[in-house]
């Protein structure tokens, strides 16, 4: 995998090698003749300080450079656990291996927690208060019921019968500020029957809606 950046001090490219976990940086002039070049494993450097010091970056850029080449080996990292496809996974058992979560279970969900969930709630708020009011309590509830079940458990109580959850992009459990930023962008998702997310999750490699590629989430099955 190649990705080239334009820096102030000429063109760098990075060539990220996920079976031996390496990473190759060439700094190349603007006659693009090789100026600097460093081969590192990932796990045992800092990708800042090959950018910056070896291959003669300046800082700045060396940490964008460096914050790009992270969420490319992140983003490769879960597909590959995604589809069960690392190399120490095959021939063996998948445990570990992530799963991801198909549109209809993600449908499901969402329509569980309508009925047992939110309905009945906005039956309740309805009651207690009509007009604008209402409106602006029930969206206040929805999100809050979604963000912090996702925080706290991965999964809220749909989510759960249907055996789905979210983690991040590290296949590791959401934080409270991803959740919120996932569920802040849940309206725009949801759009026309969810039809706005259900196009982006089907674009995406990863199965990803407005609010999870924000949000840097994945909805995975348990």
């Amino acid at each position: 995998m190649q990705h080239v950046f334009a820096t102030s001090v000429g063109t760098v490219e990075v060539r990220i090698d996920h079976e031996s976990r390496t990473i190759g940086a060439y700094r190349f002039d603007d006659e693009h003749r090789a100026a600097a070049a460093a081969i590192e494993s990932w796990d045992h450097v800092e990708l800042t300080d090959v950018f910056h010091r070896q291959i003669g970056v300046p800082l700045q850029e060396a940490h964008g450079i460096a914050a790009a080449v992270r969420g490319q080996i992140s983003s490769a990292s879960l597909s590959e656990r995604l589809s069960g496809t690392r190399r120490e996974d095959r021939g063996t058992s998948t445990r570990g291996t992530l799963r991801k979560a198909g549109l209809l279970r993600r449908a499901a969900a969402v329509i569980l927690d309508g009925l047992i969930v939110l309905f009945p709630a906005a039956i309740v708020i309805e009651l207690m208060r009509g007009g604008y009011a209402a409106l602006w309590l029930y969206g206040l509830v929805a999100f809050t019921y979604y963000a912090f079940s996702e925080a706290l458990t991965g999964a809220t109580l749909g989510k759960r019968i249907v055996r789905i959850r979210v983690v991040d992009e590290a296949g590791e459990h959401p934080t409270l500020s991803a959740a919120v930023v996932r569920n802040l962008l849940r309206p725009i998702d949801g759009l026309c029957g969810y039809l706005v997310g259900g196009v982006l999750a089907l674009r995406s490699p990863l199965g990803q809606r407005l609010g999870d590629r924000a949000a840097h989430t994945i909805v995975v099955r348990r």
